[in-house]
């Protein structure tokens, strides 16, 4: 019996080109072997995206696509407004129980390339911990994001890791409850923080990781990845359709050329003007003011939560 490697994504309708190229790499890679299930969390793909992101189906390989509003109907009269509204942002915490028919699943950004089979990464043994996952690699860049790490959201900055792509240990999420945890924690407390989707889930899995290597989720930056190189993640904004001299931007454009949605592509790259550059730009420079600011913030994750915790033992 073939095994089953659950898969899951999460786009909307602007991102679809980039997520058509991610799933092109990982087909190209899949081995007759497993089947191969790839959810796509959605909010707002059109009709017409979908068709042409299930022309990559095999014989096993099948793509579904699941609404996200499902995933927050049961709780959204227990939330206010403001967090409802707010909480697609976090559907990586929400496969645990809208999916209970999986123990364990892969979650990917839709701005990766696979190299390699992601089965690979599926039956990496990652044990009782919540998570298999990579160490967020922009902190060994920045001063700024090493100590915002440390005395923002409290813990080592060595043990943060990158959400991008994770292995996924849903039968301990639902033993630790995961989701629950997360809720109470957002309407508890509501962390002033820079990445609220990735940081949360640092702070729920923290101690509970198991590190993998960064060949499973490089990012352009010019450092060798750690064993094969196995998957690209272009994150933050580093987009090979935006600039031309991204590190492993090649393997992006050997499958974009590939797919049905190149010209979009070709003309994103194309049209990315200076001003669009300089956006990016002082984006970074809100982000560093940001650290800046929440040093004086009272709302931390190390303010609110782990120095409680650490009162409490």
């Amino acid at each position: 019996m073939k095994q089953t490697i659950p898969i899951f994504f999460a786009s909307n309708d602007k991102y679809v080109p980039y997520l058509d190229v991610a799933i092109l790499s990982l087909v190209e890679h899949t081995t007759k072997e497993h089947n191969y299930i790839i959810t796509i969390l959605k909010t707002d793909i059109s009709e017409e995206n979908q068709i042409k992101l299930k022309k990559h189906e095999r014989d096993n390989v099948s793509i579904v696509f699941y609404d996200v509003k499902n995933m927050l109907e049961p709780i959204k009269n227990t939330l206010p407004d403001m967090f409802y509204y707010t909480l697609a942002a976090y559907f990586r915490l929400f496969i645990e129980k809208a999916f209970p028919q999986y123990d364990k699943a892969i979650y990917l950004d839709c701005d990766v390339v696979l190299l390699s089979d992601i089965a690979e990464l599926y039956n990496t043994d990652i044990g009782d911990n919540l998570v298999g996952a990579i160490y967020e690699q922009n902190t060994d860049r920045s001063d700024d994001f090493r100590n915002y790490v440390e005395d923002n959201i409290g813990i080592p900055y060595y043990t943060y890791f990158n959400s991008g792509v994770m292995v996924m240990n849903l039968k301990e999420f639902r033993k630790f409850k995961v989701q629950d945890r997360f809720l109470n924690m957002l309407t508890t407390y509501n962390f002033d923080c820079l990445a609220p989707d990735q940081e949360y889930i640092n702070v729920i899995c923290h101690g509970r990781v198991k590190y993998l290597p960064t060949g499973w989720n490089k990012h352009s930056f010019p450092e060798p990845p750690e064993g094969e190189l196995k998957l690209c993640h272009y994150a933050l904004s580093n987009k090979p359709w935006h600039y031309d001299d991204v590190i492993n931007g090649e393997y992006f454009w050997k499958y974009a050329k590939k797919s049905e949605f190149y010209n979009q592509i070709l003309s994103e790259f194309k049209h990315y003007s200076d001003a669009d550059k300089l956006k990016d730009y002082e984006n970074f420079q809100n982000i560093l003011a940001g650290i800046e600011r929440m040093k004086k913030s009272d709302r931390t994750f190390k303010k609110l939560w782990f120095n409680k915790i650490r009162k409490a033992s």
